[in-house]
């Protein structure tokens, strides 16, 4: 008889896998004893049993299962086939309606043999360890949480044990100059992660910053010396759905050795956000409300040799004149950047007024420009389903190549630590692949909604262009940055398409 084995383990550490490994070596084992063809070994790494929306695998089984490529299915036991009863039922009685019987090692049941109504018996008291699992860890976290116990990683610090920090003094440094830029330069999230970036400042895991990640350091009071505990729980095991548990119920922890900024520096923060957040709400979205800087150019001006943001500069002698240079020209003259160009502040913001007319005055030319810019979101020479196609195309390959390093460890082929090595760059690539997948996604929607994205690009302009008024909100609702070369050649690029409505 061809059969198909199932098996899971809900982890990916890696004790978990070598429980993988071994149940994957059983039923090669079983196969053999008992004279059956094992057509493949289904197997879900890291995935819990309560659901199966991303059990990849047991879905594959499912719909080969409909191809005929097999007659049976056995499962080691009811309780790594699913937690949840109505899915068991759901998945027996579906293979059972194509005449493929699933067999249960550990309770000797199947489900051509046995009634349904056993079957639903083992598959609740399945359901039920698993509710039971999910109140003993729910448990654990909240005694844990309430006597302290401290995030895996956490930027600012290095995580001694479960109830011990010890501050990153470089981690520590960015944290300072996150807090700096937002209450002393009047910076929004998103100016200083890109102002993070700029000076090459990286996160924990070495990656560039966004506005999010800024946000989460500016609303953590951690850096101000108290952690907080028990903010949020799972609601239903089944659905892995979380909620916040109310502030009353948080528990707090003093640590002022853990302190990065002090207690007034971290108030200021809130108060400046909540001040932001109220105009925000209340309809005046584009007068030094969120995200707003200091001055109308502030970080947007950018020099095209060094890369550096132009600063601001005042002159007074009969009238001030207000101007903005290459930051590194004005440091260190031609040493270090030799960009002395001198832009106006009044005469810039005039000339984009006129740039922005110009640009919406020829319709044609407007579309025209816009659709070549999506169209050059997508990969070259190929269209989205193509694109789509080779992707998964590639994603069939890796998942090959990710069985055939399976099967060469259970034949003693390669070791443990090669198989992870392996698993691990696999799983790198396929992590590529998604991304490419969503761009591709992104920029296939783009195109599909050209007319909506033109028209919103021209009420963005038509805005700007009443405005008696502007201020770095109102230009980064229309510019993502303005390149400046040494030659004087002034160029404006444009919001990205995704981001216009943030």
């Amino acid at each position: 008889m061809k059969i198909a084995a199932y098996c899971r383990v809900s982890t990916d550490k890696d004790e978990q896998i070598d429980s993988l490994i071994h149940q994957k070596e059983f039923f090669v084992e079983y196969a053999k004893r008992n004279g059956h063809e094992l057509f493949r070994l289904y197997a879900d790494e890291g995935i819990t049993g309560t659901s199966l929306k991303k059990r990849e695998e047991f879905k594959r089984l499912l719909r080969d299962a409909e191809l005929g490529l097999f007659d049976m299915v056995v499962v080691k036991d009811i309780s790594r086939f699913a937690r949840n009863t109505v899915d068991a039922l759901q998945s027996i009685r579906k293979l059972k309606s194509m005449g493929i019987n699933t067999l249960f090692l550990t309770a000797n049941m199947d489900s051509m043999g046995d009634s349904e109504f056993v079957l639903t018996l083992f598959s609740a008291m399945a359901q039920e360890e698993s509710n039971n699992l999910s109140k003993r860890v729910k448990w654990g976290k909240k005694i844990n949480a309430e006597k302290g116990r401290v995030p895996q990683r956490v930027f600012g610090y290095d995580r001694i044990d479960k109830f011990t920090l010890k501050i990153n003094p470089e981690e520590a440094r960015i944290v300072r100059k996150i807090f700096f830029l937002y209450n002393e330069q009047g910076l929004g999230c998103r100016t200083i992660s890109m102002t993070l970036n700029r000076d090459n400042d990286k996160t924990k895991y070495g990656n560039d910053w966004n506005a999010r990640g800024v946000r989460r350091v500016l609303v953590n009071p951690l850096y101000c010396g108290i952690l907080v505990n028990h903010k949020y729980e799972i609601e239903d095991f089944l659905t892995g759905k979380q909620v916040n548990i109310p502030k009353e119920d948080h528990f707090y922890h003093e640590r002022p050795s853990w302190a990065i900024v002090t207690p007034e520096v971290f108030q200021k923060a809130q108060e400046i956000m909540d001040s932001r957040r109220t105009k925000y709400d209340s309809g005046e979205p584009f007068r030094d409300a969120r995200y707003s800087s200091k001055h109308v150019f502030s970080t947007l001006i950018k020099c095209e040799h060094c890369g550096r943001s132009f600063t601001r500069k005042t002159y007074t002698y009969v009238n001030t004149r207000v101007y903005w240079r290459c930051v590194t020209n004005d440091q260190y003259t031609a040493q270090k950047c030799d960009n002395r160009v001198i832009l106006d502040e009044p005469e810039l913001i005039e000339e984009l007024r006129k740039y922005f007319a110009s640009l919406i005055e020829d319709k044609d030319v407007f579309v025209a420009s816009i659709l070549a810019s999506l169209d050059k979101q997508l990969p070259e020479a190929q269209n989205p389903e193509q694109a789509k196609q080779e992707i998964e195309t590639k994603r069939k390959k890796l998942l090959s190549k990710k069985d055939r390093y399976q099967e060469m460890y259970a034949n003693d082929l390669i070791s443990m630590a090669e198989l992870k090595d392996k698993l691990a760059s696999v799983a790198e690539e396929l992590k590529t692949l998604d991304l490419d997948l969503e761009q591709i996604a992104q920029s296939a929607e783009n195109l599909s909604n050209a007319e909506q994205i033109i028209q919103h690009y021209r009420q963005e302009i038509l805005r700007f262009l009443e405005l008696e008024t502007v201020t770095n909100m109102d230009m980064r609702r229309i510019i993502d940055y303005i390149s400046v070369g040494r030659n004087g050649n002034v160029r404006v690029v444009l919001k990205k398409f995704e981001e216009m409505a943030a």
